[in-house]
């Protein structure tokens, strides 16, 4: 399938094109997704590549849990079934290039206008309902380790990339947090998969109510973990986490997990393993698009080195605030 709107509007059955795709804003990052209106309706469509093994296994991983969330009532924008050949929801065409069509959801993110109780509770709830789920049986991968990261900061300080130091001054607290995951990860309950990306970013109000976007980033976690993790980037100014959480959100919106059914754990720093280890993932993988892996064009490269810069001067704040944290969660 050559990769234009008119192609994917036949492929996908969505109609007749009413004209070209749009190119929907992501906040100054990368995107692959367009908007596209047809006589059936307004879709979201978005390209990518599946690039190995993992890749493939995350699209089927993606499509259990939206099957089973959509089953359970969770509110998100609904998938079209991809044509034949496909991997998930990806309809593979010609190429390495894969297309993934769901139905378009009027509405604005709560990063305009930020989360109210209304919206936490909703997100708490939606959190439990996941966890219940019975998508268990995978264990989250553990961080990087240290030696890999010393290896990345040589590659960038041999290529003089600009990266290289932000990704040096990272090493003391990533291996700080790395030791921290590790020791909350023997013994910690049996992980579920988890959206993995709830954020204000990705909950949506809409004129029917809030739904949960963008679930390419699902992924195993520890139910109580994960909860923590969305309460705290919740409760903070830039889609955190920063060091000043608003309690107003973080306590109602594991109240009302909690109140929904959804697992417990211990109220100390263990709680945030879940979060610092998807900080170390997304530290790392922008840092592989900063030295140009994964087929990162410039801005990609751009995108990569902004985050590695951000997690230098953020993570090491976050940790000195773990243990204040703490008592937000009881």
């Amino acid at each position: 399938m050559d990769l234009d709107h008119d192609a994917v509007a036949a492929a996908f059955g969505l109609g007749r094109a009413l004209g070209p795709w749009r190119v929907l804003d992501n906040g100054g990052a990368p995107t692959n997704s367009r908007v596209l209106e047809t006589s059936g309706g307004r879709w979201t469509v978005v390209t990518g590549r599946l690039l190995s093994d993992w890749h493939h296994r995350q699209a089927h991983r993606v499509r259990r849990l939206q099957q089973a969330a959509l089953a359970a009532g969770v509110a998100m924008p609904r998938p079209v079934e991809p044509p034949a050949p496909a991997v998930g929801y990806w309809h593979r065409g010609p190429g390495d290039t894969v297309v993934r069509v769901s139905a378009w959801l009027d509405g604005h993110d709560l990063r305009q206008g930020g989360a109210d109780a209304a919206a936490a509770d909703w997100t708490g709830r939606t959190l439990a309902r996941i966890a219940l789920l019975d998508t268990g049986g995978e264990e989250p991968p553990p961080p990087h380790p240290v030696a890999e990261w010393r290896e990345w900061v040589a590659e960038a300080e041999a290529g003089g990339l600009p990266v290289a130091g932000p990704a040096r001054a990272l090493l003391p607290v990533v291996a700080e947090a790395a030791a921290l995951v590790r020791e909350a990860t023997r013994g910690a309950p049996a992980a579920v998969l988890v959206h993995g990306d709830t954020s204000r970013a990705n909950v949506l109000r809409t004129p029917d109510g809030y739904a949960l976007i963008d679930w390419q980033t699902v992924g195993p976690e520890v139910p109580w973990w994960e909860a923590v993790s969305v309460a705290f980037r919740f409760a903070t100014p830039f889609n955190g986490p920063a060091v000043d959480p608003d309690p107003r959100t973080v306590r109602p919106l594991l109240a009302a997990y909690l109140d929904a059914g959804g697992p417990a754990g211990p109220a100390d720093a263990s709680a945030f393993a879940g979060l610092l280890r998807g900080q170390l993932a997304t530290a790392a993988w922008c840092l592989w698009l900063a030295l140009g892996h994964r087929g990162a064009d410039a801005d990609r490269r751009a995108f990569g080195l902004r985050v590695v810069t951000d997690t230098a001067r953020e993570l090491p704040r976050v940790l000195r605030s773990l243990e204040g944290w703490t008592a937000l969660l009881r």
